[in-house]
């Protein structure tokens, strides 16, 4: 009882510690299931189990599906509203600087891309929400996004060159024969590689955003109650916490918004590679 009260009398910076700790535990980053504390059992599938980070990929796709019909009932020749005008901006944005990197028929791959593009921010923007836990925030969704991707861009390349023109094409025109096989496994490994840096970039990015969001969030929240509890030493520092968190949410919006631009860039980058000419 005695510790229990020191803990609560104690100033903000002292109860920091283990405020953080607890926070990084309920994040879990590097479970491919998310937190072991937050799984929903499905008792008809025996012992199967699913992460809340997996819901809100579902959520994010019902939100996105949801979108979808909306932009397509309300669009119209002169865009009004500025719902539609946000969406057609958007949608814009992704043709003019991301689908424009495949210099190869370029319109064919504009859904993958709007669809890589908008399903990355929806998700980074529910995980500004407090108490979400998005598949963008844990290593194993990031990756899961990106094997995605590998196989699209391997599709396509196949799909546009035949089978065996583009596995043997992966090797340039031009290099001697004797190395040949070595630079096609090297080439091999390079493109395995493709998808864990494409998952570690965004993860890294949303995470460490969460953690800080997070941080700032606690102290804002134990400066008020010391505020509340007439600390007065803690008092004025109150405020000054709270206008710093207010800019961090902004700073992460710009960032759900940088973070989707260059995972559906470097898709295009990857794409371009697969069915242009080497």
């Amino acid at each position: 009882m005695a510790a229990e009260t020191v803990a609560a009398n104690a100033g903000p910076l002292q109860r920091l510690s283990g405020e953080v700790t607890h926070l990084l535990a309920s994040l879990d980053p590097t479970s491919i299931f998310g937190n072991s504390e937050h799984l929903v059992r499905i008792k008809s599938f025996g012992e199967w189990t699913i992460s809340v980070n997996l819901i809100y990929f579902l959520i994010a796709s019902v939100v996105i599906i949801w979108l979808g019909f909306m932009v397509a009932k309300r669009m119209s020749i002169v865009p009004k509203g500025r719902f539609i005008n946000s969406a057609e901006f958007l949608i814009e944005f992704v043709r003019n600087n991301v689908a424009s990197i495949v210099k190869h028929d370029p319109k064919k791959y504009e859904p993958f891309l709007l669809t890589a593009f908008f399903f990355v921010l929806v998700n980074n923007l529910i995980g500004l929400i407090p108490g979400t836990h998005p598949g963008t925030g844990i290593i194993g969704g990031t990756l899961a996004l990106a094997v995605v991707v590998l196989v699209y861009f391997n599709m396509v390349g196949i799909k546009e060159k035949g089978f065996f023109k583009y596995w043997a094409g992966l090797v340039p025109h031009g290099v001697p024969a004797p190395i040949a096989p070595v630079i096609w496994i090297i080439e091999i490994v390079s493109m395995l590689i493709r998808p864990v840096s494409l998952a570690i970039r965004l993860f890294a990015n949303i995470y460490a955003g969460h953690i800080i969001l997070g941080i700032f969030a606690l102290l804002t929240g134990l400066f008020a109650e010391a505020t509340i509890q007439g600390l007065g030493a803690y008092i004025a520092a109150s405020p000054g916490w709270a206008i710093l968190l207010i800019a961090m949410y902004v700073l992460e919006l710009v960032v759900a918004f940088v973070q989707a631009y260059v995972f559906s860039l470097l898709t295009a980058v990857y794409i371009d590679s697969a069915v242009g000419s080497h």
